[in-house]
């Protein structure tokens, strides 16, 4: 399909905005830059990409419907206390399991000679692209932040609300949020040969108490909004 001179350069402006925007958005520490770090430095190079996928797609997802003029109505949905409250719950329910189960099996040999990790592998990879949608959609200041961005951007005419321009933008965020991941995810298995590399392997208590810490905190501020 053809587009015209303006369009074009309006759909390259948005979608390199988004990508340079995404990376950058991404790299503060959060629940999911938790999930991934703890995933890589056990191994878990699969589960991490498909939970770094999961996440990148609810903050493209966001910023798409947020450039098509829709954001407003999902903020309202996700932000509504009622969800944000089962949303918090989940990171304290996840940090309970791994500090919890995760750490009672870790190495704990099955009857066919297995790890119980090992065995649930599959199961494990089908669910962390999910883990990774909540893990995103849960954190509250997720939506301030893109919308705070798209705001930037329209006031500094890097970016004309319209059907093609919001994809282009929300198209880049998604690449821009994985890259970092990508990023994330090389430089903690380089590190395993490293000092700082097993004491990542070992960091499941910290990953654990990191996340339940996001939920308690998330959980109070539903509460309080309810």
């Amino acid at each position: 399909m053809f587009i015209p001179e303006s369009q074009t350069a309006a759909f390259t402006i948005s979608f390199v905005s988004g990508l340079v925007f995404g990376f950058a958005g991404a790299i503060p520490p959060g629940p999911l830059n938790v999930t991934v770090i703890r995933d890589a430095g056990i191994g878990r190079t699969r589960e991490a990409l498909r939970a770094a996928t999961g996440g990148a797609v609810v903050d493209g997802l966001i910023c798409g419907l947020a450039g098509y003029g829709l954001g407003s109505i999902l903020e309202r949905v996700v932000n509504y206390p009622g969800v944000r409250l089962g949303l918090a719950i989940f990171l304290v329910l996840y940090g309970l399991k791994i500090l919890i189960w995760d750490r009672r099996n870790e190495g704990r040999p099955s009857a066919a000679g297995i790890t119980p990790q090992t065995s649930a592998e599959g199961e494990r990879l089908d669910l962390s692209f999910f883990v990774g949608v909540l893990h995103g959609a849960a954190n509250p200041a997720v939506f301030i932040n893109w919308t705070l961005f798209i705001g930037f951007l329209v006031s500094h005419q890097l970016f004309r609300p319209g059907p093609l321009t919001a994809s282009a933008l929300a198209v880049g965020v998604g690449l821009g949020v994985f890259l970092w991941f990508l990023v994330l995810i090389e430089l903690v298995t380089r590190l395993k040969n490293h000092p700082a590399g097993e004491w990542i392997k070992n960091s499941t208590t910290l990953a654990g108490v990191l996340l339940v810490g996001f939920g308690l905190a998330f959980t109070w501020k539903s509460f309080r909004a309810l």
